[in-house]
Order: C-alpha cells, then sequence, then structure tokens
C-alpha cells in the first residue's frame, strides 16, 4: 500500500496514498498508520455537499482550535479516503459549516459521515451534487410522461 496514487479530475490531480496517522482537531478521530480507508480510488470523483452542524462540544473545540486549523484537518482526513475538500464556510449565525467534497465513491462518503457523527463534535449529513451538465442528461432520460401510478381505492363503509 506504500507510493501513491494520482487521479485527474476536472483538470485537477488528486493524490491518495498511504493513510498514515492523521489526528483530526475538530472531529477527534485518529487514523492507524497503515490502515488504507479507501482500497481504490476511481477516476471519476462525485461530488457531495457536506453540512456539519456543530455540538456544544464542536463549539467549545472551536475554541480550542481555530477554524483554520479544523479546515486543515477535515482536508487531510477527507484525502485520508481519496477525497478532496473543495471549499469550506461557516455559518456563524447557525453554528454550521458547509463544504463541497469530491470523493471517489459511496464508501468513502460514508466513511468520512459515519466517522464524523461518532467523534460527536458535529452532526453531519451528506448530499449528492450533480452539476448544470449532468442535470442536462437526467432531464433527458425523463420519460415523456409519467410513470403509472398505483392507485388505491378509498375504502368505504359498508
Amino acid at each position: 500500500m506504500g507510493g501513491h496514487h494520482e487521479n485527474s479530475v476536472h483538470g485537477r490531480t488528486c493524490r491518495s496514498g498511504q493513510a498514515g496517522s492523521v489526528l483530526l482537531l475538530f472531529l477527534g478521530l485518529v487514523l492507524p498508520t497503515g490502515e488504507a480507508v479507501s482500497q481504490q480510488a476511481g477516476p471519476t470523483f462525485h461530488r457531495y455537499l457536506v453540512r456539519a452542524v456543530l455540538t456544544a462540544e464542536g463549539l467549545k473545540n472551536l475554541q480550542k482550535q481555530p477554524p483554520t486549523a479544523l479546515k486543515a484537518g477535515v482536508a487531510k482526513f477527507v484525502e485520508s479516503v481519496g477525497g478532496k475538500l473543495e471549499f469550506w464556510y461557516f455559518d456563524y449565525g447557525a453554528a454550521t459549516a458547509y463544504s463541497v467534497i469530491d470523493y471517489p465513491d459511496e464508501v468513502a462518503a460514508a466513511t468520512t459521515q459515519l466517522s464524523s457523527n461518532a467523534a460527536g463534535y458535529a452532526r453531519v449529513t451528506i448530499r449528492p451534487l450533480l452539476s448544470a451538465e449532468e442535470m442536462d442528461k437526467a432531464v433527458a432520460k425523463w420519460p415523456p410522461r409519467p410513470p403509472p401510478a398505483t392507485t388505491i381505492e378509498p375504502h368505504s363503509p359498508s
């Protein structure tokens, strides 16, 4: 599992390799040295919107570790599963962090969500995203008429 594996995604090179010990300042997670969370990164990446609502413990952690360190720790964790953090913003009014992350597959996305939620610093939800071009393809496959609906006859009292 040594060395690095590189993939070109949207003109960017993403590097994933041996996970190593990655301490996440925000999530409080450590990946054991040499443990590969994702065995293989595919040539196509899938984009996800990630919403992390900070818990009281997560907010306290921001006082100990600056948000820039949190962002760097999350980026390292995402890279350890073969992903790439595209952007990260805080909504301070709702104590929520939003990011867009490219993952190689659903397993990598699920690994991040499960690990983050287990740490207890935030309640994380991940939603798949499509580009306008991908939505064009979805709309093009849309049937010209709706699929047949199953109708349930109302029960009439006898």
